[in-house]
C-alpha cells in the first residue's frame, strides 16, 4: 500500500512507498513517541513528516539513529494523526502526545521531565535578534567544565552574553547543528555548515557554522553574514579624500592588479565589495571567485569556491579567462598557482582585485616574490596595494566615556589605511608612492579627528609605534 501526503511548505505531494511503510510499522512506538513519520530516504538524507517545524526532538533522534541529515516536511496535524493511526490503530495517539518528549538528568542525577524545546528555540531567536541589534559579527558557544558560555563579537571584541547550565548545552548545540544540516551524532570531528534566519522585519541573516570538538564538548562558532550592508562608500570606510582619489584612479585603469592586505578580520572583504560596487556598470563584465560569497551584488557574476569537487581559486580563475571578463575579483591569493594566474590575467587586459595576508603595503611585494612571482611581472602588473586594519570608533554620544548607546565608549568600526601606488609606468619599489610611513601614522589622523583613541590603536596595531 502507498500513502500520499501533502507538504504544506512546498505545496508538494510526497509518496510513502510500501517498503518504507513497513519499516515505519516496525518503529511505530518510536514514531508515536516523537509524533513524526519518515517518508523517504537516500544515502545521506531522511525526509521526516512533522506537524510543527520546531519539533527539535524528532529531528534530533532520527538524525542520531540514522546518521543522516534530516529534511523536515511540514504536514497538518490531522493528516499526521491519521497516518500514525493507520500505522498502529491500537495505539492512543492523544495519550502519546501528552507524555513528556524529553527526559534528562540534572547534575545531582535527579530525573527531570522537562520539555526544553520552546525555551531553546526562544533563546536562539533572542540571541540572533540581539546580534542584529548590536551589529555582532560572531557567536561563540563554548562548553566549560560546569557551564556553557555564549560570547558575542561586537566591533571586533568578544563580550560575554550569557552563562547557561550544562543541562541544556547539548540541546542548544543540537538545535544549531540541525539548522545547519550537520550530523548531530558526529561529535568527534569538526563540521561546517550554514543556515539562514528570518527576522520579524523579514530581514534575512545568513550564518556560517563551524564546530570544534573540545575537552568539555563541542564548541560552535557562528559567523553572521548580512547580505545588505548599509554603506559601500569609500569615505565611509575610513579612506581619506586623497586615498579615495588614489583608489578610484587605480580602479579606472583598464588592466592591472589591485591588492588589499591585512590579517583576518581587518575589513579586506568590505573594501573589495566597495570597489566592485564602484565598478559595477552595465558595460563591464565582472566575475568573482569567493570563499564564501559574503555580499550579493546585483549585476555581478559571483561564484563560490567548492574544494570538495575540485573548484578552487585557481580552477575558477582559469575558467574565468575563457568567459570574456573585464574585471576579476579573486577572494584571496593563497599560493603560487593562484598568484601566477592573477598576474597573467592582469597582464592580458583584465583588472584584477584580490587580497593577501601581509602586515603592511610594502610587504605585499615581498610576499609575491616569496610565492615565486618574478620581479618584472610585479613591475608591469601591480597598480596599487592597500594595507588596512579596523579600529573601534568612539561613541558620538559620550566620546568614549561609555553610555547606553555603546559598549565601553565605542560604537562601530572604521578603517585605517596605508596605500602603496605607482607614480611611473612600472611599479618600482624605489619610485612607488607610500602615503603613510606605517599604519600608526595613518591611525593618528583618526585620533586627531576624534574618531578613535590611542588605546584602541594600541590594541589593534600594537605598542611598538607608540
Amino acid at each position: 500500500m502507498q500513502y500520499n501526503i501533502y507538504d504544506l511548505t512546498n505545496e508538494k505531494v510526497w509518496t510513502i512507498s510500501e517498503k518504507r511503510w513497513q519499516q515505519n510499522g516496525e518503529d511505530h512506538q518510536l514514531l508515536l513517541r516523537y509524533f513524526a513519520l519518515p517518508i523517504q530516504e537516500n544515502n545521506t538524507t531522511l525526509w521526516l513528516a512533522i506537524d510543527d517545524e520546531n519539533n527539535l526532538n524528532a529531528c534530533e533522534i532520527f538524525s542520531f539513529l540514522t546518521h543522516k541529515i534530516i529534511e523536515p516536511i511540514l504536514i497538518s496535524s490531522d493528516e499526521l494523526k491519521y497516518l500514525l493511526n493507520e500505522l498502529s490503530p491500537t495505539q492512543n495517539i492523544d495519550n502519546q502526545l501528552n507524555e513528556p518528549q524529553l527526559v534528562l538528568y540534572n547534575q545531582q542525577n535527579q530525573k527531570e521531565d522537562i520539555n526544553y524545546q520552546d525555551p531553546i528555540i526562544q533563546l536562539l531567536d533572542d540571541i540572533f535578534k540581539y546580534c542584529l541589534q548590536k551589529n555582532a559579527s560572531d557567536i561563540h558557544i563554548e562548553p566549560q567544565k560546569e557551564i556553557l558560555i555564549i560570547r558575542l563579537r561586537i566591533d571586533g571584541v568578544l563580550h560575554c552574553y550569557k552563562r547557561i547550565s550544562l543541562n541544556i548545552a547539548s540541546r542548544i548545540i543540537s538545535r544549531i547543528k540541525l539548522l545547519a544540516k550537520l550530523d548531530i551524532s558526529e561529535t568527534r570531528l569538526p563540521q561546517d555548515g550554514q543556515f539562514c534566519f528570518q527576522t520579524q522585519l523579514n530581514e534575512r541573516l545568513d550564518f556560517r557554522v563551524s564546530t570544534l570538538p573540545t575537552h568539555y564538548g563541542e564548541k560552535l562558532v557562528l559567523r553572521l553574514q548580512k547580505n545588505n550592508p548599509t554603506n559601500l562608500d569609500f569615505l565611509a570606510l575610513g579612506l581619506n579624500p586623497s586615498q579615495k582619489e588614489t583608489l578610484v584612479n587605480a580602479l579606472n585603469q583598464p588592466q592591472g592588479l589591485i591588492l588589499v592586505t591585512g590579517p583576518t578580520g581587518s575589513g579586506k572583504s568590505i573594501t573589495l565589495y566597495s570597489a566592485l560596487n564602484h565598478l559595477n556598470q552595465t558595460d563591464k563584465h565582472i566575475l568573482t571567485a569567493e570563499d564564501p560569497i559574503e555580499i550579493a551584488i546585483d549585476g555581478i557574476i559571483q561564484t563560490q569556491v567548492n574544494r570538495s569537487i575540485g573548484i578552487d581559486f585557481s580552477q575558477l580563475l582559469r575558467t574565468f579567462l575563457r568567459q570574456d571578463p573585464d574585471i576579476i575579483m579573486l577572494g584571496e591569493i593563497r599560493d603560487r598557482e593562484s598568484a601566477e594566474i592573477a598576474l597573467r590575467a592582469a597582464q592580458t587586459g583584465h583588472l584584477v582585485l584580490s587580497t593577501l595576508h601581509t602586515n603592511d603595503a610594502p610587504s605585499a611585494i615581498e610576499r609575491l616574490l616569496q610565492l615565486g612571482i618574478k620581479e618584472y611581472e610585479i613591475q608591469h602588473s601591480l597598480q596599487l596595494v592597500i594595507a588596512q586594519r579596523l579600529v573601534r570608533k568612539l561613541c558620538t554620544h559620550c566620546l568614549g566615556k561609555s553610555c547606553e548607546h555603546c559598549f565601553n565608549g565605542y560604537k562601530g568600526r572604521i578603517g585605517i589605511f596605508q596605500l602603496l601606488s605607482k607614480n611611473a609606468k612600472t611599479f618600482e619599489k624605489t619610485t612607488a608612492c607610500l602615503d603613510f610611513k606605517n599604519l600608526y601614522e595613518s591611525a593618528k589622523q583618526k585620533v586627531a579627528q576624534q574618531q578613535t583613541d590611542l588605546t584602541e590603536i594600541a590594541r589593534i596595531i600594537g605598542n611598538e609605534n607608540l
